[in-house]
């Protein structure tokens, strides 16, 4: 089943960001640069970021999932007996306020 995922820009731009600092806080943490205390307060930081991040997408409701909607069928004209001829009388062809005949 296809789907249309509507992402607004600025939760791309939060993705990033949290992508981007959490790699920098994954390498403070693994390189023993920063003390245990240090250590849990980036760990919170980075979960309210995507905390809270999430709630406010879903709030604003910047991410929306919908079904694609089929293409609908062709339409088809039903038979007709003659072809549809247009018709229209020689006076349609005159310019107004002219006296010339059409002969």
């Amino acid at each position: 089943m296809r789907i249309h995922l509507r992402i607004r820009r600025w939760v791309i731009w939060w993705f990033y960001l949290g992508v981007v600092c959490g790699a920098i806080a994954l390498v403070n943490i693994l390189g023993h640069q920063l003390t245990g205390a240090q250590d849990r307060i980036l760990l919170i930081v980075g979960a309210a970021h995507w905390l809270l991040g999430g709630i406010v997408c879903w709030a604003s409701e910047s991410i929306k999932v919908k079904p694609r909607h089929p293409s609908p069928p062709p339409v088809r004209k039903p038979l007709e007996t003659a072809p549809e001829i247009e018709w229209h009388p020689a006076s349609d062809f005159r310019l107004p306020g002219r006296t010339t005949s059409l002969r």
